[in-house]
This record gives structure tokens, C-alpha cells and sequence, in this order.
């Protein structure tokens, strides 16, 4: 009798397993050979907590638009097809939504970052530029006045752009006016570093994260709201907005006070520093990541460089100051920008959960609610099909021609680059990214020649956590030399 017991356990755990690994083999998609093997479940493991390079992998293992595989004991649908990818998640009707962005008011249902999407509008990143132009001067005060008379300094850039991107999410998104070069003991300067060492895997997740820094994020959140709209503090900022929308008030416009037009608030103080956590994971990662690849792609390839100078000596740049109408006349710096994000996707993987049964279109199949689809942006940006020479850095790719406005000049497929994001995965912040992008970058090359460590970049090692980061002893060894132009200024 108690042997009987543990062989049927292990009859019942073995039959569960068995039948998890034929999901999709028994709804008849194209899918991996799976068993109950030491080999397949190491590679199955490994896509859960190595997700990245795993899933890569799965990509360029077969020809077939959809293939069915398992990352431990979930199965998931890998979407290889760029065109099927973008009509999934862009006419898909609301089956893939991320549910952290819903929310209720009344009887009607909306989507959070739609709602929330004109705070990133030319007219109000106009407005905010004066904002991120002060904290782009932090930066490059901080550098100058860590360097000896004469002497380069060599310091860990990618570090000092995490800090950068977290002061403008202090800034902008916190509403506070506060300098993490100087303040390093600050809640945010040790959410940074609390943030490098999180555990990175799609199941854990999806698991309520409550942190001492998240209750500590709140606190700052609800001061600076108290302030608003107690006080009537007006500052032009995302935070601004935000109050404003909780107010019930539009967020496009012009308008940055307060109209209460009822007592009843469209956000809690609780869900809106959720809100602005989710805005500063998703800030830190893109700005902070893209910053520093293109760096390290530029500053291998001396030409780029010079032609970035020549483009940027061309700003009118009065006082150390930039205008922001003048930015988008960088075309040159928004080819490198759209390489950037094609060799190092923020978000390397697009992962979304089927909320109700969906017919995917042009076939026969359905994936079930409660089933994972992924597109795989990372290895479709590096795949030889749609871009030549993919690890080769080659800005002009994406030069654009009279005949051809929008378009590669690498025309092997048309459409492929996904950027920031496609359909209800897009960064609805990704004009906000690329500005504080192009501010840092202009303001390092306008005052600094740098220089990589030569030996650094032979071994140097790119991680996703999700997003990809050097992973190195010293992060990205960088030497800098003060340049004469532009630095009255900072002095």
C-alpha cells in the first residue's frame, strides 16, 4: 500500500508533464520535438531565467511563421514572421493588451497609456525641454568637475548615464528638482542600484513586486501630488499632467493648472505612483541602454563621430543651450539612433498573454486564453533576411531618398523595424526617450573627445535583464578630454 502511493504520485506528475509538453502538438501547430528529457528540460529552463538568447535561438531553429515551444513548463507561441507579428498586435482587438494599463472609470473600460499618450506630444515635450536640457548640464558638470586640468578622465559611462536617466526621471516624472550626482544616498539613486540586481524571468514576473522602495516610491509621489493640488504648484513636468489627469482634466493642450470638475479622482494616489514606477522602469532601461550602444558603436568608427560633430556644430546652441525645434533637423544622429535600436532593442522580446480565444489571421489556428505569444524583435532586427550585414553597425541603412521616404535603404523587407515597440506594444513615450537621448548625446560629443578602451571592447558582454547592458568589471571604461568648445558655460 505505501509503495503504491509514491508510484502513483509519480504516475500522476508524469502524465501532467507529458501532457503540458504536448499542448501544442495536440492543437496541431508547428512546434518543437518535446519530452520529459534531462537535454529538452534544460532548454526549457534555460528560456525561462535566459530567456533572451534562448528564445533567439528558437527563432533560427526553422522556416515556419509560428512555432509552439516551452519555457519550463509553460508553453508559449513564437510569432518568426514580421508582417504576421504587426497584424497580431496591431488589429487584435484588445487580445493581447497588457492588463496593467486598464483601468475603470464609470462603466467604461479604457486603456491607461492611450489615454496618457498625449503627454508626449511635440507641444508638451516643448515645454519640458528646459527640464531635460538642466539635467543633461548635470551630467556634463559632473564630468568636468571630476577631471584634472589636462589630464582624461576615465570613468564608467554606462553607470553615469543610469544616473543621468534616473535624474530625469526624478525630474520629470517625480517632479522633484534634484541632482543624483550629488546625491547619492537619494531613494532613487538606490532603486538604480536595487534595480541591476533583480531576478529576471517571465514567470516571476508576473508576481506582485512589494519592495521597502516601492512604499518609499509612493511617499514621494503622494507629497508632490499633496503639493499640486493642495497648493496649486504648477510645474511642467509628466507628474504635472499626470495630477491633471487624475483631476480629470485633458492632458493634451496647452494647460498645465488644475480644473477640478469633480470631487470623485479618475486615480488613486496608489495607482497613480504605479503609474510613474512603471514610466521609470521602462524610462531607465530605454534611454539608459540606447545612450550607451551608441556610444559604443560610434566611438569605434571615427567617421560617425565626426559626422555627428559637424551635424551638431550646425545648432545654434546660445548660451550652452539647445533649441528644441532644432533636434529634429538631426538626421544623421536619428539614423544612428534607429541602428542603435535595431542592433539593441530596449525591449528585446514582446511577450503578451491571450486574454480570450483568438483566430490568428491568414490561418487555421487559435490560441487559447490564458496562452503566451511572443515576437521576437531582437533576432528578427538581426536576422540576415530582413538586414545585410546585421552586426555590423551601419547607420545609413536607414538613410531616406526622395523615392523612398520612411524606408531601409537596405530594402531586403520593408517595414522590419520595430524600434521602440508595434501595435499595443509600442513605447508611448518613445518621442520623450529619444529626446533626452539626443541630449545626452550631443552635450558629451559637444564637450568631451572620448575614447574606448580598446582592450575593454574585445571582451566586453551584453546581457538582457531584459534590456541589454554591458556586463563587464567596469561597465563601459570610457576616457573623456575636455574640448575647448562650449564650456564657458559649465565652468
Amino acid at each position: 500500500m505505501w509503495l503504491l502511493l509514491p508510484i502513483l504520485l509519480y504516475s500522476a506528475v508524469f502524465l501532467s508533464v507529458r501532457h503540458i509538453y504536448s499542448h501544442w502538438r495536440r492543437r496541431g501547430f508547428p512546434s518543437e520535438k518535446a519530452g520529459i528529457t534531462w537535454s529538452f528540460l534544460q532548454k526549457a529552463y534555460r528560456r525561462e531565467f535566459r530567456h533572451v538568447e534562448a528564445i533567439c535561438e528558437a527563432y533560427q531553429s526553422g522556416k515556419d511563421r509560428l512555432l509552439g515551444i516551452y519555457c519550463f513548463f509553460r508553453p508559449v507561441l513564437l510569432v518568426r514572421n514580421v508582417e504576421l507579428a504587426q497584424t497580431i498586435l496591431q488589429q487584435s482587438n484588445g487580445h493581447f493588451n497588457e492588463l496593467k494599463w486598464e483601468y475603470v472609470a464609470g462603466y467604461r473600460r479604457f486603456n491607461l497609456l492611450e489615454k496618457l499618450a498625449p503627454m508626449f506630444g511635440t507641444k508638451r515635450l516643448s515645454e519640458m525641454f528646459g527640464q531635460v536640457q538642466k539635467v543633461g548640464d548635470h551630467l556634463i558638470r559632473h564630468l568636468l568637475d571630476r577631471q584634472i586640468q589636462g589630464c582624461p578622465l576615465e570613468v564608467d559611462l554606462q553607470q553615469k548615464l543610469r544616473v543621468y536617466s534616473v535624474n530625469i526621471i526624478a525630474n520629470l516624472i517625480y517632479g522633484l528638482d534634484i541632482n543624483n550626482f550629488e546625491h547619492e544616498d537619494h531613494i532613487l539613486t538606490s532603486y538604480l542600484s536595487h534595480n541591476q540586481a533583480s531576478i529576471q524571468s517571465f514567470t516571476l514576473g508576473r508576481l506582485p513586486q512589494k519592495s521597502s522602495y516601492t512604499y518609499r516610491l509612493r511617499d514621494l509621489i503622494k507629497q508632490s501630488v499633496e503639493l499640486r493640488e493642495d497648493h496649486g504648484l504648477i510645474r511642467k513636468d509628466i507628474l504635472q499632467l499626470l495630477v491633471r489627469f487624475r483631476n480629470g482634466n485633458e492632458v493634451s493642450g496647452d494647460k498645465w493648472q488644475l480644473e477640478p470638475i469633480n470631487a470623485d479622482k479618475l486615480l488613486s494616489i496608489k495607482r497613480l505612483a504605479k503609474v510613474a514606477e512603471d514610466l521609470l522602469k521602462v524610462s531607465l532601461d530605454a534611454v539608459a541602454s540606447t545612450v550607451t550602444f551608441t556610444l559604443l558603436e560610434i566611438l569605434q568608427e571615427p567617421l560617425i563621430v565626426e559626422k555627428l560633430r559637424a551635424e551638431i556644430k550646425e545648432l545654434s546652441n546660445e548660451n550652452g543651450q539647445l533649441k528644441f525645434e532644432e533636434l529634429n533637423g538631426l538626421r544623421y544622429m536619428d539614423m544612428c539612433l534607429k541602428e542603435t535600436l535595431r542592433k539593441y532593442p530596449p525591449l528585446p522580446i514582446i511577450e503578451r498573454v491571450c486574454r480570450k480565444s483568438y483566430s490568428l489571421p491568414n490561418s487555421k489556428f487559435t490560441i487559447d486564453e490564458g496562452k503566451t505569444l511572443m515576437v521576437p524583435l531582437l533576432a528578427m532586427h538581426r536576422d540576415e533576411k530582413y538586414f545585410s550585414e546585421p552586426m555590423k553597425y551601419k547607420p545609413l541603412r536607414f538613410l531616406q531618398t526622395a523615392n523612398d521616404v520612411g524606408q531601409c535603404e537596405d530594402k531586403t523587407k520593408s517595414n522590419v523595424f520595430i524600434g521602440f515597440g508595434i501595435g499595443g506594444s509600442q513605447c508611448v513615450g518613445q518621442n520623450f526617450a529619444k529626446l533626452v537621448i539626443k541630449v545626452a548625446l550631443i552635450k558629451l560629443l559637444q564637450n568631451f573627445h572620448l575614447e574606448l578602451d580598446a582592450n575593454q571592447v574585445k571582451t566586453l558582454e551584453v546581457s538582457h535583464r531584459p534590456a541589454p547592458f554591458i556586463h563587464t568589471k567596469d561597465g563601459l571604461k570610457v576616457k573623456l578630454k575636455r574640448r575647448e568648445i562650449n564650456t564657458k558655460f559649465y565652468s
